[in-house]
C-alpha cells in the first residue's frame, strides 16, 4: 500500500510537472515566440515603435503648452480661455476615447487600432497647420486626441501580449514610463525649434510626417493581429456584433460632457445656466453606464476582470496625481512665462529640461523597485513627489534664482507620473487574463490623459474665481497662479492620504516563480 501511494504521489508530481511545462510552452506560444527568432536589431525596432506612440502621443501635449503664448496670436487670439481649450481640447478626447480604444482593440486586434490611429494623427496634424482660427484648431487637435487615443493602449496591448510577466516585460514598460515627461519635453522643444526659428504650421507637418515614418515601420515590424488576438477564430460579424455599443456611447458622452463642463466653466463661469444642466446630465450618464455594464457582465466596454479592488485602488490613485500634475505643467510653464518674464518658446523649454532626466531616472528605477518592495510602497513614493514638488512650485517667490525651488520643484515632481504610471501599468496589466490586458492598459492611459484635462479645467476655474475675470495686473493673475498651485498640491496630499490608508499591493513577482512555488508544494 505504502509503494502505491508513492507510485501515486509520483504520477500526480509527474503530472503536474507536464501540466507546467506545456502551459508554459502554450504561453510562449501565444505571447513571446514572435521575438523569439529574431534579431536583436528586430528587437529594439520593436521596441522603438511600440514605445514611440507614448512619444508622440505625449509629445503633442507639450507641442500645445510649451508654445501656447505664440500658438494665440498665430490663430488671431489672446484670451486666456480659448487658449486653454487649445490644449484641452486634445487631452479630452484623448482621455474620453482611450478606453473604448484598447477594447476595440481587444475585439478587432491592436495593430489595426493602432494603425488607423496612427493615420487620424498624420490627418489632423496636417490639418492643424491649415487652420487660421481657433476653433478648426481645436477640432484637429480633438481628432489628433482621438488618433493618440487608438494608437496608445493598443502599442500597450502589443507589449504586453508580447512579452511575458518577467525582467524584461518590466523594463520595455519602464522605458515606455519615461518617455511620458520625456515625450512633453521633446515635443516642446521641437514646437519650440519651429515657433522661434521657423514657422508654427510646421509644428503640425513634421509630427504628421515624424508619425506617417513610425505609422509604415509599424506595418512592416509589428506583430499581425492574428498572431496576437485571442478572437482570431471568430468571424468579422461576430466581433462586430459582440462590441458594447451602447456602454461606449453613454461612457463617451459622459466623459465629454463633464470634461467640457470643468473646461467651459474656468472660460464663462458657473453663472451660466447650462454649465450645471450638463454636469447633472454627465453624472445622470455615469449611473446609466454603471448600471448597463453591470447588466451585460462579460460584455461590457469595461469588464469586472480589470475592476479588482487592487486595480480600482491603482485607477483612484493615478486620477488624483495626475491631475495634479497636468495642473503643475501648465502653471509653471505660465508662471516662467508671465511672472518672470522669459517670452522665448526655446528659454521655456530649457528651464523645464529637468524633466526628462529626473522622468528617465524615475521610469528606470521601476524594473529595480517592482520586485523589492510592495506596489504600495512606490505609489506612496510617486504621491510624495507630486506633493512636494506642487508644493515647491506653490511655495516659489517671483524673484529667486531659477535654481532655488523651481529647479528643485521640476527635479522632484517628475518622479510622480514616472513611478506611478510605470508601476501602474504593470501591475493592472499582470492582473488580468491575456485577453484583457488591451482594455486594462487603456483603463490607466484614459485616468492618466483624462485627468491631465479635468485638471486643468479644475484649475482653471479656481484661477479665474480668485484672480477675477476682469483683473489682470500682475498681482492678480500671481494670485491665480497661486491658487493653481495650491489645488495641485490639494489634489497630490489627499492621494498621499489615500495611498497610505488604504492602498495594500503585494510585491511583484518574477515570471513563473508562482508556478514554481506550485510545484513545490504538491511534489512536498
Amino acid at each position: 500500500m505504502h509503494q502505491s501511494r508513492t507510485q501515486s504521489r509520483s504520477q500526480n508530481q509527474a503530472d503536474l510537472e507536464q501540466g507546467l511545462t506545456d502551459a508554459n510552452n502554450e504561453h510562449k506560444k501565444n505571447s513571446n515566440n514572435y521575438l523569439s527568432d529574431k534579431s536583436i536589431g528586430f528587437q529594439i525596432l520593436f521596441i522603438t515603435i511600440t514605445c514611440a506612440t507614448q512619444l508622440i502621443a505625449q509629445g503633442q501635449f507639450g507641442m500645445l503648452i510649451i508654445p501656447l503664448n505664440d500658438l494665440g496670436p498665430w490663430l488671431g487670439t489672446e484670451d486666456a480661455g480659448q487658449m486653454s481649450w487649445m490644449a484641452a481640447s486634445y487631452g479630452l478626447t484623448l482621455g474620453v476615447m482611450v478606453v473604448v480604444s484598447g477594447r476595440l482593440g481587444d475585439i478587432l486586434g491592436p495593430k489595426l487600432i493602432w494603425s488607423i490611429g496612427c493615420i487620424l494623427g498624420i490627418a489632423s496634424n496636417i490639418g492643424s497647420g491649415f487652420c487660421k482660427t481657433p476653433i478648426p484648431f481645436d477640432i484637429c487637435r480633438a481628432i489628433a486626441g482621438i488618433g493618440s487615443a487608438l494608437s496608445l493602449p493598443n502599442a500597450l496591448a502589443i507589449l504586453g501580449r508580447t512579452y511575458p510577466p518577467g525582467k524584461m516585460r518590466n523594463l520595455v514598460f519602464a522605458i515606455l514610463g519615461a518617455l511620458a515627461p520625456s515625450g512633453f519635453l521633446i515635443g516642446g522643444a521641437v514646437a519650440a525649434i519651429f515657433t522661434v526659428l521657423v514657422d508654427v504650421r510646421w509644428i503640425w507637418w513634421f509630427t504628421a510626417m515624424f508619425t506617417f515614418v513610425f505609422l509604415i515601420s509599424g506595418l512592416i515590424i509589428l506583430p499581425s493581429d492574428r498572431r496576437t488576438s485571442s478572437f482570431s477564430s471568430s468571424s468579422m460579424s461576430q466581433k462586430v456584433r459582440s462590441f458594447d455599443y451602447i456602454g461606449t456611447i453613454l461612457l463617451v458622452l459622459s466623459m465629454g460632457l463633464f470634461n467640457f463642463v470643468w473646461n467651459q466653466s474656468a472660460l464663462v463661469g458657473w453663472e451660466e445656466p447650462y454649465i450645471y444642466i450638463l454636469l447633472i446630465i454627465s453624472m445622470i450618464g455615469f449611473t446609466l453606464f454603471y448600471m448597463y455594464e453591470r447588466k451585460i457582465d462579460t460584455r461590457a466596454l469595461i469588464p469586472p476582470e480589470v475592476l479588482s479592488r487592487q486595480n480600482l485602488l491603482v485607477y483612484l490613485t493615478l486620477w488624483l496625481g495626475w491631475m495634479s500634475f497636468g495642473t503643475y505643467l501648465l502653471y509653471t510653464k505660465l508662471f516662467i512665462y508671465n511672472i518672470r518674464g522669459h517670452h522665448n518658446a526655446l528659454i521655456i523649454t530649457a528651464q523645464m529640461a529637468p524633466l526628462m532626466p529626473g522622468g528617465i531616472a524615475a521610469a528606470l528605477l521601476v524594473p529595480i523597485l517592482i520586485h523589492r518592495f510592495a506596489g504600495h510602497k512606490i505609489f506612496l513614493i510617486a504621491m510624495i513627489s507630486f506633493f512636494i514638488g506642487d508644493l515647491f512650485a506653490a511655495l516659489t517667490p517671483v524673484h529667486q534664482t531659477y535654481w532655488g525651488l523651481t529647479f528643485f520643484s521640476l527635479i522632484i515632481v517628475v518622479f510622480g507620473p514616472d513611478l506611478s504610471f510605470s508601476t501602474g501599468q504593470l501591475i493592472v496589466s499582470n492582473s488580468v487574463e491575456h485577453e484583457y490586458q488591451g482594455i486594462a492598459a487603456g483603463i490607466v492611459s484614459m485616468i492618466t490623459n483624462y485627468s491631465l484635462s479635468i485638471g486643468l479645467g479644475l484649475a482653471g476655474t479656481i484661477e479665474r474665481y480668485v484672480k477675477g475675470p476682469e483683473n489682470e495686473s500682475p498681482e492678480d493673475i500671481l494670485n491665480g497662479y497661486r491658487a493653481a498651485f495650491w489645488l495641485a498640491t490639494g489634489l497630490a496630499g489627499l492621494a498621499v492620504i489615500v495611498v497610505a490608508l488604504f492602498v495594500r499591493m503585494p510585491k511583484q513577482s518574477h515570471g513563473h516563480e508562482k508556478d514554481k512555488e506550485t510545484s513545490k508544494e504538491l511534489g512536498s
